[in-house]
């Protein structure tokens, strides 16, 4: 009976192989969660009630792999891009904006900003944001088709819309997935090439912050993170060295955790994110440089 399962699913992946095939495919656009404002503005606008109405801002981005086996609608023609590979527009969505979309969020937490448009306008947290891409991430995805320097500057620009109304709330969420998904392979890429990793240091140190304000009660909206075991965040926040036991959490940083570059480089950020809430608090010049 085996045998003849095994037959039959081998007869099936060779006609899924010669007569289908399945495009890798990548889209972009910034929607925030509806709120009721919007719900008003479509009724007004329309004079249809829709419960599930949602801005959207007006930058769209369609990239599919051209591996059609029948043929194929021309996309095109409609802005669709067409393209050999999506991986590096798909390598430059999750390093230089979903990653830059969380640093904004996490800073913008801790500054007590509620919108990610008030954390891209903030000098202090846009550089955050510029320094990460420039000096760490564009360096480990180069050479490559893009334009990375001139995303980095679109992705900026979008963010800063004040239109979109897209809270910190819900681009900081889910940040133990984010974190090994987003951060952690410019981090390890940089290490590999024998190079620094001050930049995008930044960004894990500044989740941490966050992560020690919601430990404390004191971030403002509740927090939501799937991948989070609350017992373990608790944890790392109360232990003597949250820095060393946040870096020595094997699902968070895999074969990384513990390393001592790791370690000393988020402490390095860890006090410069201190520093630059302290001056903010005091109402001085604010800096987050080496």
């Amino acid at each position: 009976m085996r045998q003849i399962k095994l037959f039959f699913l081998l007869t099936l992946l060779a006609w899924v192989q010669a007569h289908t095939s399945s495009p890798n495919a990548m889209v972009d656009r910034i929607t925030p969660r509806p709120t009721a404002e919007v719900r008003e503005r479509v009724r007004a606008a329309t004079g249809v009630d829709d419960p599930a109405a949602l801005m959207g801002e007006s930058f769209i981005q369609w990239v599919i792999e051209d591996r059609f086996i029948a043929g194929r609608p021309e996309w095109e023609r409609v802005g669709v891009e067409m393209v050999q590979s999506v991986d590096a527009h798909e390598e430059a969505k999750i390093r230089l904006l979903n990653a830059t979309h969380s640093c904004i969020a996490w800073a913008g937490t801790l500054a007590g900003l509620q919108y990610i448009h008030e954390g891209t306008h903030d000098a202090a947290i846009r550089r955050m944001a510029y320094d990460y891409v420039t000096d760490d991430t564009i360096p480990v995805l180069s050479p490559s088709p893009l334009d990375l320097a001139a995303y980095r500057d679109v992705v900026l620009d979008r963010f800063g819309n004040p239109a979109i109304a897209d809270t910190n709330q819900r681009v900081a969420m889910d940040g133990f997935s984010k974190l090994p998904g987003f951060i952690a392979p410019t981090i390890r890429e940089r290490l590999a090439r024998g190079e620094g990793i001050a930049s995008v240091a930044m960004l894990p140190a500044l989740f941490l912050a966050y992560l020690q304000r919601w430990h404390r009660g004191q971030i403002p909206y509740s927090y939501q993170d799937q991948a989070m075991d609350p017992a373990v965040a608790h944890a790392i926040c109360e232990a003597a060295d949250p820095v060393a036991a946040f870096c020595a959490d094997g699902p968070l940083w895999g074969p990384l955790a513990g390393d001592a570059r790791l370690v000393a480089a988020i402490r390095d950020a860890s006090d410069r994110v201190a520093q630059w809430l302290a001056n903010r608090a005091a109402g001085l010049q604010e800096t987050v440089h080496d």
